[in-house]
This record gives C-alpha cells, sequence and structure tokens, in this order.
C-alpha cells in the first residue's frame, strides 16, 4: 500500500504563517506546509509532546484543533479534530496550481 492509499486524500502545499497554541495557552510561531481534509503538515521551532493537543491559528481562517499523530525534526503532522469545517485545504484549494502562501477564500 502506498503513503497515498494509506492516509486517503491527498495533500496540498501552502506556506502558510500561523501559532500552535498548548493548553497553557502559551504560543509558538510555525509555517503549515501542506494540508488535507484532515489535518496539516506544519514546521515548528518548538518541541512538543507525542499525542498532545494543540491549537493551530491562522490569522486569516480562525482556529483548528487538533492532536499531534507524530513528529520529526522541527516537523509535527497534526490531525485536526475541530475548527471552521474542518476545511483548511479548500482554502489551498483556491489558491489554483500554484504554492499557497496566503489563504484564499473558496469561491462558491
Amino acid at each position: 500500500m502506498t503513503i497515498q492509499e494509506k492516509r486517503g486524500d491527498d495533500r496540498l502545499p501552502v506556506l502558510w504563517k500561523g501559532q500552535l497554541m498548548t493548553a497553557d495557552n502559551d504560543s509558538f510561531p510555525c509555517e503549515v506546509r501542506d494540508v488535507s481534509l484532515a489535518g496539516a503538515l506544519i514546521s515548528c521551532d518548538h518541541e512538543f509532546g507525542d499525542d498532545q493537543q494543540l491549537i493551530l491559528k491562522i490569522a486569516q481562517l480562525g482556529d483548528f484543533a487538533g492532536v499531534i499523530r507524530w513528529r520529526g525534526s522541527k516537523q509535527l503532522g497534526l490531525f485536526l479534530l475541530a475548527g471552521p469545517d474542518l476545511m483548511l485545504k479548500k482554502f489551498a484549494e483556491a489558491a489554483g496550481a500554484e504554492i499557497s502562501v496566503k489563504p484564499e477564500t473558496p469561491q462558491e
């Protein structure tokens, strides 16, 4: 089984600035590197614990609750639990074929 088949959804590359907030209200700058319907690849200099719950704040889009599913060298996989329709991917799709550096509101 390929990684794509395991994932069940394609990922769209983005380069969005954000903040990761902990339950203690500590906030750390981050970059969202790609998004899917249920998750995001995040780059952050701060080290978080396994399965830690965080809030991903993206100024133009809102707040997304998530839990860390994996982490590596300055990157982590965030599984989204709640947020504006859990639709980060729709904001990336609105940018078209180029890497999205700023979230775009989808045209309905």
